[in-house]
């Protein structure tokens, strides 16, 4: 965007108004967040008087390989269904901000992109940009010989040459956006299939969908260990991660895993000893110690006392 901004004469400085983010940063490894990327590209309307086909110029420089592991991952599905509904599925690893979903109708496949869900001001900016990185994406997984497609769009002509740029036939002032060509399209092998390499991205797209979307690794981990789950190893296969990558995430938002379970073994102690009135062995056993003076010694650690204390103070 910045790019595509300076060509229409937009200072870098302009483009990044309000946003927090310095020139500096966008040539390093800064993590760029949603209200950041849509501040840019209001700043890039606003500057520009929302000239026609800005998101087409922006949507054209982002490659397949803009996307890492997911555009790789979509170049090894063995079908054109395939890779769609695998990137649909991950979406939230693009860079996309509308809505995309998939319908088949009267012989046809429709790629719509729904805008609904987007700023008002930046509603066409980003319909054109979608479309742009869609259209190349799908020239590009299918290979030298792409079937023909066409774009019908609910926004009004402009004076943008869109059919350029996406490579097919434009209708305007369409009921909705979409990119669509025959359904047979989607029965299509693809020429790099490979099950093998897709399987193996697949997993790497779970860990980042993890990582990126999830909004507190502790909640989740807080909400496995109640379910008496404490092997690190297994929490972090349920959340698709490493063992390795839990516990940085966990050390990132403050705490760590032998901390969590700490707090979840004392909570439930301190219940099954005052509630319950359960003996030493048995809270010691319930709770997975391999016996009663390594679990005396841990309660002795969270509480300052022993079993037996607290429980008489409690009384």
């Amino acid at each position: 965007m910045v790019e595509v901004g300076a060509e229409h004469g937009v200072d870098v400085l302009d483009c990044l108004h309000g946003t927090a983010l310095s020139p500096e940063m966008l040539h390093g490894d800064t993590v760029v967040s949603g209200a950041q990327e849509l501040a840019v590209a209001a700043n890039l309307v606003t500057a520009t008087g929302n000239a026609s086909g800005l998101g087409l110029a922006v949507g054209e420089r982002l490659s397949l390989h803009s996307y890492g592991i997911w555009g790789f991952a979509l170049l090894t599905c063995p079908t054109v269904r395939s890779a769609v509904e695998f990137g649909l599925h991950y979406l939230p690893l693009t860079y996309a901000v509308t809505e995309l979903r998939l319908q088949v109708r009267g012989g046809e496949a429709l790629l719509i992109v729904d805008d609904l869900g987007c700023p008002t001001a930046l509603r066409s900016f980003l319909v054109e940009r979608e479309i742009a990185v869609t259209s190349g994406i799908l020239r590009a997984i299918l290979g030298e010989s792409p079937p023909p497609m066409r774009v019908e769009l609910s926004l009004p002509k402009p004076s943008a040459d869109y059919e350029k740029t996406v490579r097919a036939t434009v209708l305007f002032d369409a009921a909705h956006n979409a990119i669509i060509t025959d359904a047979a399209v989607l029965d299509l092998p693809l020429p790099q299939a490979d099950p093998l390499t897709m399987a193996v991205c697949e997993r790497a797209c779970r860990t980042l969908l993890c990582e990126r979307c999830s909004p507190c690794v502790e909640q989740s981990v807080r909400a496995i260990i109640a379910e008496g789950v404490t092997d690190a190893n297994l929490i972090a296969a349920r959340l698709h991660l490493s063992a390795r990558t839990l516990r940085r995430h966990l050390a990132a938002e403050g705490t760590s895993f032998r901390r969590l379970v700490d707090e979840a073994r004392h909570a439930s102690a301190v219940e099954l000893i005052t509630l319950h009135r359960l003996g030493v062995e048995q809270v010691a056993l319930r709770l997975g110690y391999a016996d009663a003076a390594t679990f005396i010694r841990a309660f002795r650690r969270w509480t300052g006392t022993t079993p037996g204390a607290y429980a008489r103070r409690a009384s």
